[in-house]
């Protein structure tokens, strides 16, 4: 597979950093305290997360954005690692994609928590067709294909999420290079 660069840096304020950090740690602590997603009121929220609502409506339209801004932030940090790597291929691609979905398995956690799934698997989607287009994939075929894997990754990466027991990563590692295709 040719080497392709996804992560086009982009410059991102250290204030918007600093509200995303505290709203998104503010509503694991929601998900935590076994709140309903829909039972937030953005005043209150705001002031447990010591942010003002200005600055809240300034960057979101509501709770669900600071969950999709979050899969940008871990999808960006995703596209960096596959750029680092010295020769990008399915298994080595697998291997940051488990990696990615352990580090985050609490956001994963809040996707079916705040009914986001469509969404996130709509970002999810997006950028396995980005990969397609860079590679020339066949065009009509290309959005077929970008909403099956990203829904397929997405599904996955909840099941892995979800269970009382987490599996480990290296048998999570088997089931999705035999549940996902290698090759297109």
């Amino acid at each position: 597979m040719a080497k392709v660069f996804l992560n086009s840096q982009m410059k991102i304020d250290r204030r918007k950093q600093r509200s995303q950090a505290k709203l998104f740690e503010a509503l694991i602590q929601k998900y935590q305290d076994n709140v309903k997603f829909d039972q937030i009121e953005v005043k209150e929220f705001c002031e447990m997360a010591n942010v003002s609502r200005a600055t809240f409506y300034r960057h979101h339209q509501d709770l669900t954005d600071i969950i999709e801004v979050q899969f940008l932030i871990v999808i960006a940090d995703f596209e960096q690692q596959i750029d680092a790597l010295e020769q990008v291929d399915f298994t080595n691609a697998s291997s940051v994609i488990i990696t990615e979905i352990y580090a985050n398995l609490e956001l994963l956690r809040l996707v079916k928590w705040s009914a986001t799934h469509e969404k996130i698997q709509a970002l999810f989607s997006g950028v396995v067709r980005q990969i397609l287009i860079l590679r020339d994939y066949d065009k009509p075929r290309q959005q077929f294909i970008s909403e099956f894997l990203g829904n397929a990754i997405l599904n996955f990466a909840e099941q892995i999420a979800s269970p009382p027991k987490l599996i480990p990563q290296t048998e999570a590692l088997n089931l999705y290079r035999r549940l996902l295709p290698a090759q297109l």
